[in-house]
């Protein structure tokens, strides 16, 4: 779930900071550089117009920024760029062709710019990102990186309850986190009914994208022609990255106003991205997707809530109050939305690539 805009102030470089990333590389003449205000606040982002094209430069992070962690998302990007995988180009530094610069503890990356647009919640580009999320799958099923995978999951998660009991201990919304730490354990027991052995033990863990939703895409139309952001890389159950994904291509907002939001999906974009996922890279249980699908959402509103009181730099209340009535939306319709996943998918091909 991207967040309303406007709403955060977001991270900058520092004065003299920039030049001292942009020396490390090969740039030519540069023309112009403009804030880029997309993606995370907390990672700040530049283009730079250059003698030489155009391009990105971001600032990892903080709890991203783990050189063994950049090194292990690197390596998969950079395999994936060899296999043709729609991604922008990582470009090496001047001296060793490194794929990252480390100055004064910050780590930092630059892009090749690829132009492009939003997704304009329709159908058809939900149908592209499932089809792709199927061949990224398919990909990197038998792909052995040279850097340890975190293996992370939203699924029946202590930290995430930690983080609500935290929540439910202000006034605030005490009742409304506590509500919500109910409906947590109720999605965790549905999914929990046949999600298999432990992540380690799963035939189907491998490694995921981790944070497959429209704000890290850009689009043409109705086709993905990149993705972005892999700082989320991990390794778990497939279903994972295809329960965040088909939520987050099919969740309802009008507006900022998080109070205004319908509690229903959008069964359109819904099926969509099931029939372009398809049959996928394994045998999946897609009755586990509803709660696998709520556990994600619980996860997501939460987890900055729990470190700063905030959500996106607003009042926490109105998105606790929203993620609560989304999730007993999604476990109240569990048996539909299932049935509709199994026929969705079964009417779509994915990718055969």
């Amino acid at each position: 779930m991207t967040s309303p805009a406007g709403q955060t102030t977001r991270a900058s470089f520092g004065l003299g900071e920039l030049a001292g990333v942009c020396a490390h590389y090969d740039l030519g003449e540069i023309h112009s550089v403009h804030e880029f205000k997309k993606g995370s606040s907390r990672s700040p982002k530049v283009v730079l117009d250059t003698s030489s094209g155009r391009y990105l430069v971001k600032r990892r992070a903080r709890g991203r920024d783990d050189p063994h962690r950049v090194a292990f998302c690197h390596d998969l990007m950079l395999f994936l760029l060899a296999v043709g995988f729609p991604l922008p180009r990582l470009v090496g530094t001047a001296q060793g062709n490194n794929s990252m610069v480390q100055l004064n503890s910050h780590v930092y990356e630059l892009f090749a710019f690829v132009e492009g647009g939003p997704f304009d919640r329709t159908p058809e580009p939900c149908e592209s990102a499932g089809r792709l999320l199927a061949r990224l799958h398919r990909l990197v099923r038998e792909y052995q990186p040279k850097w340890p995978a975190p293996v992370l999951s939203t699924h029946d998660n202590r930290g995430v309850r930690t983080r609500l009991e935290t929540i439910a201990q202000r006034d605030i919304v005490r009742a409304d986190a506590e509500a919500l730490l109910a409906m947590y354990n109720q999605a965790a027991t549905r999914a929990s009914r046949s999600t298999g052995p432990r992540v380690e033990h799963d035939p189907t863990a491998q490694l995921l994208h981790g944070d497959w939703h429209p704000g890290n895409m850009i689009f043409r139309g109705a086709s993905v022609v990149a993705v972005l952001d892999f700082d989320g890389a991990r390794r778990g159950p497939i279903i994972h990255d295809l329960a965040n994904g088909v939520l987050q291509f099919s969740l309802t907002r009008v507006g900022t106003n998080p109070s205004a939001w319908p509690d229903a999906l959008d069964a359109h974009r819904f099926a969509a991205f099931l029939r372009g996922y398809g049959a996928g890279a394994a045998p999946l249980d897609l009755t586990t997707l509803p709660g696998l699908m709520a556990e994600a959402l619980v996860t997501e509103v939460v987890s900055p809530i729990a470190v700063s009181g905030l959500f996106a730099g607003r009042d926490a209340g109105p998105f606790v109050r929203m993620a609560l009535r989304k999730v007993r939306w999604l476990l109240k319709h569990a048996d539909r939305l299932a049935a509709l996943a199994e026929q969705s998918a079964g009417e779509g091909t994915g990718d055969s690539q």
